[in-house]
């Protein structure tokens, strides 16, 4: 039986573990093959930190945090446990997803998941469970800037005050973009530390190079158009006269005094003590004391840039000197950063092609390794602090083709000059060809974009990396050769022009050139404007005679396709019409005959012209399967989802 509350004896800083539910079995009682039945632990972690050890002094504000008695900082982190009733049948592994604004991660892996699962069909194809994993979720984002509710998992950080105990007030920015007509209030990402407009101002603009314009150029929105709802919002009024020129993408940059910065690193503090302790505490306060050898994590998008942030910052060594994370996956996270440690930080900022250039991380160092940046004339690495203690992970980096053109992959592989770089012995880069940022369940129309939203997957590649990334980390079996586009073989280009890049013409399909362009800040003023000729060099994947990629990790969907699927997409008008369409991809069908395909003028063979029956199709499904299979690049449960699909499809009849 558990008791509710524990002490602990941890060098890893976490003085209690207050256990706050406990369903046991759970997933309805469902039985993991020889592994058993899992059960699951709510609990709040407390912890504290010492300010003055050097693991924790370069934590942003950490001087101006308030000390307890002992002299330390004190926080708490939420801490969901999903592990097996008998912890002797299990892998003696963690797997750590970091959350997602407080929102677990693990259905990449299992198919389903939900920040509560309770049901058997919560489990949903149980990969992890029938593997032995212990889940482990904790939370590092202030719930004052998560809101708290459905099960999230989140951190509680004091508030940063000067010496006197008056609030720390600085300049900072809130960026955002409707993509409707109705839109009008939008939240601050602090409080505001008074209401008067002349100390803040609105900035708007359309679009930027790709489009040209009067309307590309910022301009400051005077304020008988934006007001102060209160401390935490702003009102835009859509109907006044000056922002008539501007469509329902228009950019909105509003950089106003902020108050109360909590002390972000602490939730990186907080993420290390926490696996610190359930790894290495051997008291019986600790739920899976004695159980675990070994750590490995996955990150998506936001949560892939705070695993890199978590090791640029040092926070991969624990306080007794020890490795926290053996291996690391930032999944879909691209060349950008985290603002994890910073005054004021906007962990949630991620970059459009022309919004939240002034808040979002795209800032140097863009990769693992410690190199000269000659665009910031600086020397960094994400590897910078932990190469030092020797406390680097291996590193299974992955990202969709979304990711080349909105957080510039290119860079992880690039001197940013535009040639290849040779990536650190324990890093692994894997590009999946043809994937947008967050699949959709199948092709179809989006609120803004011109065309269908691309459906093919990049989890089944994303598992099969995470079970070579363990065995890697923990057997020192050598993982599948990175796969990425590179300027040496050609297949790493310049967007534009259209035929260099490879694109197909195709008849309804428009075609930009159209990237997230990346450049030198200066951060001297807010905003922090790019420096004229201190651009970075963007590069992306070159495609075939079909607009498909041809670098990378090349699913059955791209080695036999039935469809275009790219990485990018336009919006329509009046959404920033020409820019780019977020997060989403592209499908675009083949023409079913060559009759048909000829009528549209499309280029592209059609079905009947690739696959002269539908046996022939399945057999070059099924034998691209198992050559990704063999290359460990695809399980082999997710190989017979995929034969079975082609299978059951009408390709070829």
């Amino acid at each position: 039986s558990w008791g509710s509350c524990y002490g602990s004896s941890a060098d890893a800083r976490i003085v209690r573990l207050e256990i706050l539910s406990v369903q046991s079995p759970t997933f309805g009682g469902m039985s993991s093959g020889t592994v058993g039945t899992y059960e699951k632990i709510f609990a709040r972690a407390y912890g504290e930190v010492d300010p003055r050890d050097r693991r924790n002094a370069l934590i942003t504000d950490i001087n101006l945090a308030p000390r307890n008695a002992n002299g330390m900082v004190e926080y708490s982190a939420d801490v969901h446990i999903i592990k097996p009733v008998d912890l002797s049948k299990g892998n003696q592994r963690i797997f750590y997803d970091v959350v997602n604004r407080g929102n677990k991660g693990h259905g990449a892996f299992n198919e389903v998941g939900n920040n509560n699962p309770t049901t058997a069909a919560d489990a949903g194809s149980g990969l992890l469970m029938r593997r032995g994993y212990t889940l482990v979720f904790s939370g590092w984002e202030d719930e004052g800037l998560v809101p708290p509710g459905n099960n999230r998992a989140l951190a509680r950080l004091p508030i940063a005050r000067n010496p006197d105990g008056s609030s720390v007030v600085e300049h900072t920015i809130t960026e955002i973009i409707f993509d409707n007509a109705t839109g009008t209030d939008f939240a601050l990402t602090y409080r505001a530390a008074n209401l008067d407009q002349s100390q803040a101002k609105m900035l708007v603009h359309n679009h930027t190079k790709f489009i040209g314009g009067p309307l590309v150029d910022r301009v400051e929105v005077p304020t008988s158009a934006w007001s102060y709802v209160n401390d935490t919002t702003v009102r835009i009024n859509r109907a006044d006269p000056f922002l008539a020129p501007y469509d329902q993408g228009a950019a909105f940059e509003f950089v106003y005094p902020a108050k109360d910065p909590q002390v972000l690193g602490l939730g990186l503090a907080a993420t290390r003590d926490v696996v610190s302790f359930l790894r290495h505490d051997t008291s019986a306060e600790n739920p899976l004391r004695g159980a675990i050898k070994y750590v490995i994590a996955h990150g998506a998008s936001q949560s892939g840039r705070y695993l890199k942030g978590f090791t640029y910052w040092g926070f991969n060594e624990d306080e007794t000197g020890q490795k926290v994370f053996e291996g690391i996956q930032p999944k879909i996270s691209g060349a950008h950063a985290i603002a994890s440690n910073d005054r004021f930080g906007d962990t949630n900022a991620t970059g459009r092609s022309y919004q939240r250039h002034l808040s979002a991380k795209q800032e140097f160092p863009f990769t693992y390794e410690v190199r000269f940046d000659p665009i910031s004339g600086l020397t960094d690495g994400i590897f910078a602090r932990c190469r030092l203690t020797k406390t680097c992970p291996k590193v299974m980096h992955t990202d969709s083709a979304n990711e080349a053109y909105l957080k510039p992959t290119a860079l992880v592989t690039t001197d940013g000059l535009g040639n290849d770089i040779k990536l650190p012995a324990d890093v692994r880069v894997f590009a999946i060809a043809g994937t947008q940022h967050g699949p959709s369940d199948t092709p179809q129309a989006t609120a803004t974009c011109q065309q269908l939203s691309n459906p093919n997957p990049h989890n089944p590649v994303v598992r099969a990396l995470y079970m070579a990334l363990d065995d890697w980390a923990t057997k020192g079996v050598q993982p599948p050769a990175s796969r990425y586009a590179k300027v040496s073989d050609g297949t790493l280009v310049p967007t534009l022009p259209q035929s260099g890049q490879g694109c197909p013409v195709l008849p309804g399909v428009n075609y930009t050139g159209w990237y997230n362009p990346v450049d030198l800040l200066d951060q001297s003023v807010l905003p922090n404007m790019p420096i004229p000729g201190k651009s970075y060099t963007v590069l992306v994947p070159r495609t075939d005679v079909d607009g498909n990629d041809i670098a990378g990790v090349r699913q059955p969907s791209i080695e036999v396709p039935v469809a275009t699927y790219t990485g990018w997409a336009l919006p329509r008008a009046p959404f920033a019409e020409g820019e780019d369409c977020a997060l989403t991809g592209q499908y675009i069908g083949f023409a079913a005959t060559r009759e048909e395909r000829l009528q549209k003028g499309d280029p592209r063979l059609s079905l009947e012209e690739r696959y002269k029956s539908h046996d022939q199709y399945v057999t070059q499904v099924a034998r691209a399967a198992d050559r990704l299979v063999r290359q460990r690049l695809l399980l082999d449960e997710d190989a017979v989802v995929i034969k079975t699909e082609a299978a059951e499809s009408d390709v070829g009849k």
